[in-house]
């Protein structure tokens, strides 16, 4: 099929939004190569005029000038059309990209973390970018070109046919072979362009992270070795496109060829019919300079057929990400306006490609009340953590707000009320400021000022020239750990939630200040819910519940006092840090 389901898919922008640029479009590409394909007519008519006026004695400046001001005037004309038709191509190519990364950004925003821990980043950018580039050009230098073609070659088939039917189809001839290697053409582009976006996206993967772990390659003096595999990933790359540009290349070079053999018939056979005096002189020179005319869009048919080939490949890609099956779905509208009474976590279970994660967990939080959840690396704290703001849905079990399954919760509802800070303390490119109130934009100044004080960092950014307005840098690299994580706090804390999840993210922060922080987070007032991810016993003990978490399991609770004297895995591992705790 010429036009794919995903190429189809792409035109239905244009057509929806832009009808009456592409009306313009089309009625102007109309115009455009009417007039260049009037020129030769013109052109010819010129000749024969000069010729009859030879003979009869009559030759004369006069018509010479007129046809020189009428071919003058039909080429300004078909300039003027030309600038409308591209002009209105680019605008709705550009209209098309919008559309795509509209749609493209915001379907990432509702896929949750189980695609995204599949896929990688770089690939995702050059979809994002490169991809979109892709369909965009197929509408300029793709559709809009063939319908230029289609019009130029159908007007300029009534031209020559009228003139000659033999040799009118003799200056055809070359149309059904172009179409017949431009098919094959187009196939053989298509698989390559789509491996070659394969290839781009593991190229930008590449790039990101060795930027994204700058630090740890010059750690290590690794450089060489990034290097190294940044040239491999890039050589693929140059090895792919060269084999592109071997095909392209190939189809242009054999459709110029056949092209000029056409040209040649036609010159041979028309000098011919000149002689026996069945066409005149000029209308043989309109034929070669129809021809000559059709030379340029004919190369143009590779560029033509390469511009299907990456749209195609690309937006199959693209719509690989659009059409992807949203396993998190938002219930939007089903909100509880009553407050948070009770949250209840009911044999909860959560597998990851076929690996159990969790394991029957139960376990109910209150306001007012804090949990703490500590245990191994790899028992599935965190897991844990992102499956109580639905960040992924359960294998089987629940989580239930006031008896009500979280499934069933409008997402933005729910996570205003269940907010977590994660151990990944991300931070953006900005100003501490925005930073801090990045969840809520409306923010006052006081009240940033007032959760960057509850959060212990208050006084560090007052010290800085720039105050809140300073830029933290690209993830927060001109900070500390410790710094990078109480502005994560402060950012939830001005979110005002009522179930706040630290996921182990006061690892950094020393152990007086992180009790300064937790005894804020508990005087806030009545009604919030505090559960605390930790390996450290200190971060915990002074908590209502404490959950030691194993394999999966919960296999110990208590308050720190009870399990202390169960003599168990909590007991252990508060022997192995109590010596470094009473130093502090």
């Amino acid at each position: 099929m010429f036009l794919s389901k995903n190429l189809i898919r792409i035109l239905k922008v244009p057509l929806k939004n832009n009808k009456r640029d592409l009306l313009l479009s089309i009625v102007s590409i109309i115009f455009a190569a009417a007039l260049q394909m009037s020129i030769p007519y013109y052109l010819g008519r010129s000749i024969d005029k000069a010729l009859l006026n030879n003979k009869t004695g009559d030759l004369s400046i006069e018509p010479f000038i007129i046809i020189g001001l009428l071919v003058l005037s039909l080429s300004v004309a078909r300039g003027i059309f030309s600038f409308f038709h591209v002009y209105q191509g680019e605008k709705m190519g550009q209209t098309l990209a919008f559309s795509l990364r509209k749609d493209y950004f915001n379907k990432l925003q509702r896929l949750s973390f189980n695609y995204h821990d599949k896929v990688h980043t770089g690939d995702l950018i050059t979809k994002g970018i490169i991809d979109i580039e892709g369909c965009r050009m197929f509408i300029n230098t793709g559709i809009l070109r063939i319908i230029f073609l289609s019009i130029f070659i159908s007007t300029g088939a009534i031209l020559v046919l009228s003139v000659d039917l033999f040799l009118g189809l003799l200056a055809l001839s070359f149309v059904p072979f172009i179409g017949i290697i431009s098919s094959y053409t187009r196939l053989s582009l298509r698989k390559h362009w789509y491996r070659l976006q394969e290839q781009l996206g593991i190229l930008t993967r590449v790039m990101d992270e060795n930027l994204s772990g700058v630090r740890l390659v010059r750690s290590f003096m690794k450089q060489k070795y990034e290097l190294d595999k940044y040239s491999i990933a890039s050589q693929v790359v140059k090895n792919m496109t060269f084999r592109q540009i071997t095909i392209r290349s190939f189809s242009i070079s054999l459709n110029t060829l056949i092209f000029l053999v056409s040209m040649s018939l036609v010159v041979y056979y028309g000098a011919i019919s000149v002689l026996e005096n069945r066409i005149t002189l000029g209308e043989l020179t309109s034929l070669i300079a129809f021809m000559s005319i059709l030379q340029g869009p004919v190369r143009q048919i590779g560029m033509l057929v390469n511009a299907f080939a990456r749209a195609s490949a690309t937006s199959s890609r693209l719509f690989e990400v659009i059409d992807q099956e949203e396993d998190v779905k938002n219930i939007e509208g089903n909100k509880f306006d009553q407050p948070i009474n009770k949250i209840e976590v009911k044999n909860l279970c959560f597998s990851y490609e076929n690996r159990e994660v969790l394991k029957n967990i139960n376990f109910t939080a209150t306001p007012n009340h804090s949990i703490g959840i500590v245990g191994p690396p790899g028992a599935g704290k965190t897991t844990l953590s992102r499956l109580l703001p639905r960040f992924y849905n359960p294998s089987s079990g629940s989580v239930e707000i006031n008896g009500v399954d979280i499934k069933t919760l409008d997402l933005v509802d729910l996570r205003h009320s269940v907010n977590l800070v994660d151990q990944d303390n991300f931070l953006f490119s900005d100003t501490f400021f925005e930073n801090v109130r990045y969840g809520d934009p409306k923010a006052s100044k006081d009240l940033v000022n007032w959760s960057t004080d509850k959060a212990q960092i208050f006084k560090h950014i007052d010290q800085l020239p720039g105050k809140f307005e300073t830029v933290i840098g690209e993830r927060g690299v001109q900070l500390s750990g410790g710094q990078r994580q109480r502005l994560s706090v402060s950012r939830t804390l001005l979110f005002q939630s009522k179930v706040v999840i630290f996921d182990d993210s006061t690892s950094a922060i020393d152990t007086q200040t992180e009790k300064k922080i937790r005894d804020e987070m508990l005087s806030l007032g009545t009604g919030i819910t505090l559960i605390v991810i930790a390996h450290r016993i200190s971060s915990v003990m002074n908590l209502d519940e404490i959950l030691y978490l194993d394999n999966g399991e919960i296999i110990e609770r208590g308050n720190h006092t009870e399990l202390v004297k169960k003599n168990g895995r909590y007991y252990e591992l508060y022997n192995m840090q109590i010596n470094p705790e009473l130093k502090v």
